[in-house]
């Protein structure tokens, strides 16, 4: 079992279960050697509260490149970085000053891993904050923001909610560098996600789709368009093109090929933990781990490909 389970004081390490009947897949049956995607439960995270390792609605998460977890700790108004070895340190507190917040809900790691930027939604802004723990600094000028994700070339993007806008940031020189808005069809994006081949993921809470876009806002792609999806939050894209998507109203986690095909749906780490409740958020970890906001169940659930 691992260090950050045993630190968390979750139990015993999650069995290797059969795949949940609930769990629908996809692919060509028929093909020889075919072999269906399955995921399973690896490691539970967290569990009600206020203390250390314990969340209130945890909303947004990112995963940087030594596998360190971080987790917008919304009710709790705060950011968790939770180590492999089980270390933890909390950036900020409930405020309005700098290094506080006020129901932060998404989170981003630059691609060095030394900087942290929080969409801290209640005080209409973007903080960032060394890895260790200081805060930096605040982008304002934003209302409501929901989404932050940084694409291949280092910039940051970040989903300015309550004005209908996506905003391409440089965090080398503090300038907006682009962006797109209404007219590409964006009115309230909630979540944003990068891929290596220059793509940006947007999940619209007005249209309830995701829909791909060039860095340039030329529309792409719509999963909406394929089947119809409920209350679409965070969403993650792989090296292979996988779309990860936490579908909250579905309360499961639902995953595309690069075309936009379903390919399995998930909603049950097993049942001792029972199934997924309103989840808004999932991250990859830089071995393929895939990180689950299980929002109204308090706790983080990482699946692993089986």
């Amino acid at each position: 079992m691992s260090d950050r389970f045993n630190y968390l004081e979750i139990g015993d390490e999650l069995p290797r279960p059969a795949p949940a009947p609930a769990a629908e897949e996809r692919g060509p049956d028929s093909a020889p050697g075919w072999k269906p995607l399955r995921l399973r439960a690896v490691e539970v995270i967290g569990d009600p509260g206020t203390g250390v390792g314990q969340f209130a609605a945890p909303t947004g998460l990112a995963v940087d490149r030594d596998g360190t977890l971080y987790v917008a700790d919304s009710n709790n108004h705060r950011v968790q970085r939770i180590a492999l070895n089980g270390d933890v340190k909390v950036y900020g507190r409930p405020g309005s000053a700098p290094g506080q917040m006020w129901g932060p809900v998404a989170v981003a790691v630059d691609p060095t891993g030394q900087f942290v930027y929080v969409a801290d939604q209640g005080n209409n802004r973007v903080q960032c904050f060394h890895f260790l723990g200081q805060c930096r600094g605040a982008i304002g000028g934003f209302r409501s923001p929901s989404g932050v994700a940084f694409d291949a070339e280092g910039m940051l993007w970040i989903a300015d909610t309550g004005q209908s806008r996506l905003l391409r940031f440089n965090p080398r020189n503090n300038q907006f560098i682009g962006g797109m808005d209404q007219a590409v069809g964006i009115v309230r994006p909630l979540s944003v996600a990068c891929d290596h081949a220059h793509n940006i993921y947007v999940t619209d809470g007005a249209t309830s789709d995701v829909t791909r876009y060039t860095y340039f806002g030329v529309r792409a792609q719509a999963l909406g368009e394929i089947r119809r999806l409920a209350d679409p939050r965070g969403v993650a894209v792989d090296s292979q093109g996988r779309i990860y998507l936490a579908e909250a109203g579905a309360n499961r986690l639902h995953v595309f090929d690069a075309q936009g095909g379903s390919l399995l749906t998930y909603d049950s780490p097993n049942p001792r933990l029972g199934p997924f409740r309103a989840p808004s958020s999932v991250a990859l970890g830089p071995n393929g781990e895939i990180y689950v906001a299980d929002t109204l169940n308090q706790r983080i659930v990482r699946l692993a490909w089986d």
